[in-house]
């Protein structure tokens, strides 16, 4: 069962996947503060909550390692890491430094940031993959 398991995380498109949930992310950063002035009441009960940032990190954070460390381990593109790291640290680190730790920083300037990083590292991921087709190596991850 561990060896199929690891056998098909390598067809996943983390990098794919990763992009589509930084997406996310951004977008829900920047129409927050617009439902929070129209939508009062479900900006202060839902999409402002402090759990929803937690339920995203716990997505955000296991795609984005995964999409990240099959591409250094393919590409040796170290620039993925440059901005992907410090982007899931923004992503996840922020929420919990601004909820649980009582911080006054912006947040959602700092989750943009965050998710911006992550779109660009996962983009960077996939023009190495996209390389590969023109390489003399392959993977599973096209």
């Amino acid at each position: 069962m561990k060896t199929w398991m690891l056998k098909n995380l390598n067809y996943v498109n983390w990098d794919r996947f990763g992009m589509g949930l930084s997406f996310v992310c951004a977008l829900h950063c920047l129409l927050t503060p617009v439902l929070i002035l129209s939508l009062p009441l479900m900006a202060r009960y839902y999409l402002a909550h402090p759990g929803l940032h937690i339920l995203l990190a716990l997505f955000v954070l296991p795609v984005g390692l995964l999409a990240f460390v099959s591409g250094i381990r393919h590409h040796r593109n170290y620039w993925v890491l440059a901005m992907g790291l410090p982007g899931l640290f923004l992503v996840v680190g922020t929420p919990f430094l601004v909820h649980r730790l009582n911080f006054s920083w912006n947040e959602p300037v700092l989750m943009i940031l965050g998710s911006g990083l992550l779109m660009t590292a996962h983009w960077v991921n996939r023009r190495s993959c996209s390389h590969c087709a023109t390489d003399s190596h392959s993977h599973s991850q096209h």
